[in-house]
Parts: structure tokens; sequence; C-alpha cells
């Protein structure tokens, strides 16, 4: 019988010794190709060239019970997000993100919700206090080509809320579509607060999303590429390169009065902001996701997470030239998952372009009686945590 020869136990496990260093040799390249690819940032890529598109205040229609009645219909569209490309899109009301809802605390509403778009879907009215029946979790489906009607009565304070579908499995990828909307609650106290209140114009709605794109300009819900996960890297929902407010690539908005109030909203599936001004400006904290504070807080960066909102006025002068930012933010995650969490990345968000003549902003005030007092910290508790992971 012939025997096959066998190699010496020596040179063996050298040759597996080679194939390891060699393995580990490639995937060092790897790791350090993503991991240099995995600082974003678009500083000094923009022209900041198309007006802000400031969403549509849907006016309610008169009910015979008294109710303010709200028609939402969600359904695909298409949208010029990117110059020269259209991008299959969600929306409600239109082809992308939502019209913007305001009530009063003591309002009874009711909204007719009907689901136009080709999969099973929620509305969940993120931040309000109502029965959970009425809530629009993954417990309230609508089913394609359905309708759901819920009701209830406002009884919270003055606050910045968001609405946006919560299906099991699949709000992430929905709201990444693009349905989602801003909700604005007031009551007596911002009635008397003086806060720039005047929507669009010196009260602002400013929501922020983070996108990738394919060549085609449709849009990319790629998480990990497979590099990136040989690599190790490895995050909670999509990380985009690309900035939208309220759908506007490349914004600015064009400032008139000597006051602003940002009604902040991180729609992001995942990435969170540290935002200041350019210049180093101060501004102020006037509310968290909960309402207002007692007394405005004078800030130059704000931490933003994903569903969280914040209230800040910022003061110009006639004539200035200032971006919005997001800075590195200290996530505190180590390395390297800091970077993969874009703890590196840094964003221009909006322009803000002051008019040559300013109109007069009633003063800041000092105190805001009947809100509760300061939070510490950035936006705010109210994240939800099962909306930015595809859950």
């Amino acid at each position: 019988m012939t025997r096959t020869p066998r190699l010496p136990r020596r040179r063996l496990l050298l040759g597996a010794g080679g194939v390891a260093v060699a393995a580990g040799a490639g995937w060092g390249a790897t790791f350090l190709k993503v991991y240099q690819d995995r600082r974003r940032s678009n500083v000094g890529k923009l022209s900041f060239r198309n007006a802000v598109r400031i969403p549509a205040l849907l006016d309610p229609e008169p009910s015979a019970d008294g109710r303010r009645h709200y028609r939402l219909t969600l359904a695909p569209g298409s949208s010029d997000l990117l110059p020269g490309r259209r991008t299959p899109t969600w929306g409600a009301n239109g082809s992308y993100l939502a019209p913007t809802l305001r009530a009063r605390r003591g309002d009874r509403v009711s909204v007719d919700v009907r689901n136009r778009l080709p999969e099973d879907t929620t509305l969940h009215w993120h931040g309000m206090l109502l029965p959970a029946v009425m809530d629009g979790g993954p417990h309230q489906m609508i089913e394609a080509g359905g309708t759901w009607n819920p009701y209830w009565t406002v009884s919270q304070p003055a606050a910045t809320l968001w609405y946006h579908p919560h299906p099991h499995g699949a709000t992430a990828a929905h709201v990444y579509r693009g349905v989602a909307g801003m909700i604005i609650l007031d009551d007596e106290h911002s009635a008397r607060a003086s806060l720039p209140s005047e929507y669009g114009v010196d009260d602002v709605p400013v929501v922020i999303q983070d996108k990738n794109f394919h060549d085609d300009g449709s849009l990319d819900f790629t998480e990990v590429k497979l590099a990136e996960s040989v690599a190790g890297a490895d995050n909670l929902g999509v990380l985009g390169d690309t900035i939208l407010v309220n759908g506007t690539y490349d914004p600015y908005f064009e400032v008139t009065t000597r006051r602003v109030r940002l009604r902040l909203l991180n729609g992001s599936n995942a990435r969170v902001y540290w935002l200041g001004l350019t210049d180093g400006r101060t501004f102020h904290l006037v509310a968290t996701d909960t309402g207002l504070l007692a007394r405005p807080r004078a800030m130059e960066r704000l931490l933003l997470a994903p569903g969280e909102r914040a209230e800040i006025v910022v003061e110009f002068r006639p004539g200035d030239d200032v971006v919005l930012r997001s800075f590195e933010p200290a996530l505190d995650l180590g390395f390297p998952t800091e970077r993969f969490m874009g703890g590196d990345d840094t964003f221009d968000i909006l322009a803000l372009r002051a008019a040559r003549t300013l109109r007069d902003s009633p003063p800041l005030p000092t105190r805001v009686d009947g809100a509760p007092g300061p939070v510490e910290g950035g936006g705010g508790g109210g994240v939800c945590s099962l909306c930015f992971t595809g859950a």
C-alpha cells in the first residue's frame, strides 16, 4: 500500500501561521480603509442655494361633534431630493414628509388616516399623551388600502412632537422613505411667553435627516456594507452622508426678524447631532421634548439623539450669515465604535441668512410662567427606542 507523504509538523505549523498572518494582514488593510472611509463630512461642499421647504400647516375641518378633524393620506410618490435626480419616496398628503399639525391643550381632535402605501403601516403620535388604543403603535396596524380613525383630547402642556409610522420590524424603513411630520401643541402659557410664534417666519420647523443614495437617486437602505462588516463596523440603523432639512438638500433660510425660534427634530434613523452655530454665538434653549423650560438656557452646543426635539431661539443682526452645524458628537463609545457610529462626523445643516433690515422681535422672556423647571442636558428625553433600529 502506498502511503501519502506527510509534511513535517514544523513545516505544517509554519504554513498555517503564514496563512494566519496573511489573513490578519488582509483584515488589517480592510479595517484601515473602512475606518478612514467612515469619517464623513459635507463641510465646504455646500453652496446653500435652495430655500428650505416649510411643511404646510394642515388646517383642521370642523365636525358636527366639535372636534378638530384632520385628514392624512399616506401614499408613495417621487421627489426632487437631489439635483437632477428623482427619488421614489413616501409621504403624507404629498410625496415626501407630512404637513405640520397644530392644536391647543383642551382641543378634541380626530384624524382620518388613509393608507395608500403598498404595505401595511401605522401612524404613531410620538410624545402625545393619549389612550394606547389611539396611539398607532405596532398593535394598531392599518392595512394597505385601509383607513384608521383615532381621536383624543389634547391634555398636555405646549410642546413640539412628531408623528411617524411604527410597524413592527419596519419602522425605520417607513420613516426613512419619508413618512414623518411635526406636531405643535400650544397652551395658555406658550401664548403669553412672548416667544417667536409666526409659523414659517420666525417660528420655523427644522426636520433634520441623513440619507444615502444610489447613483440613480433612489434611497440606499444599506446599514453595513460587506467590507464594513468584515472590519467589525456595525451601527444601529442607516448613517447617511447626505443631509436634508424638511426634505431640502443644500438649504438656507432667509431670516427677516431679530429673533428666530427653530423647532429642531432629529428625524434620522441612527445619527446623533451636536448642534451649534459656526461663529460660536450663544443661543437659548427654550423647550425640550416635554415642553417649555421655566427659564431659557443659554448654550453654544445642543446634543440631539434620534427622535428628540428641542426649541432654540437665535438672535440676529442685519446681514448676518451663519450656518447651523453638527460638530463631532462625543458619544463616549471608545475606539473604533465611536467613528463607526458617527462620532467623528461633521455636517453643515442649514445656512441662516439675515436680511439687511430686520423686524423687531419681543425680548426673550427671562421666565415662562406655568412651565416646568429647567432640564439638564440636551434635547431631553422621549426617545422611542424602537423607532430607529428597524424594529
